[in-house]
């Protein structure tokens, strides 16, 4: 069964937390990123992803002038990169988060997407998070079913 090491890029996008959202924006789109992990004295303290910037940002704040600190999403909520991708998907769906922060033996390997376990029209289709996070739980569930 996969586990989440084979859906990691090897790449971790970061900012500091003294950087401002436009920071991350810059990165999404230079890097093709969808998420950044919010660096601090050498620690991650958090995440910052589309989402945050849509739900948090657009048509609210200025992202010039925010800090990411202030939309980032923290305590960091991590995963071991040998959890399988059926457990991820119900872990997503769970929790709420369109990101996983993975760890290997406690130091962060990674960042795994909704998208990178699922198939694509499973996110297209889906007109809400909550629905989103629906259809990944059951996705998970029906993956486990089949082992």
């Amino acid at each position: 069964m996969d586990t989440l090491r084979k859906f990691l890029s090897g790449t971790i996008h970061t900012v500091s937390d003294q950087s401002i959202v436009q920071d991350a924006i810059d990165k999404f789109n230079t890097d093709k990123a969808t998420a950044c992990l919010v660096e601090k004295n050498g620690e991650y303290i958090g995440i910052i992803t589309r989402e945050d910037i849509i739900s948090k940002v657009i048509g609210k704040r200025d992202p010039k002038s925010t800090p990411t600190a202030d939309v980032m999403s923290s305590p960091l909520y991590t995963v071991d990169i040998n959890m399988s991708k059926p457990d991820a998907c119900i872990k997503i769906s769970q929790e709420g988060r369109q990101h996983l922060v993975v760890e290997e033996n406690g130091q962060i390997a990674g960042i795994v997407s909704v998208k990178d376990l699922v198939p694509e029209d499973l996110v297209t289709t889906a007109c809400s998070g909550t629905e989103l996070f629906y259809k990944v739980g059951k996705y998970g569930e029906e993956l486990l079913e089949k082992t």
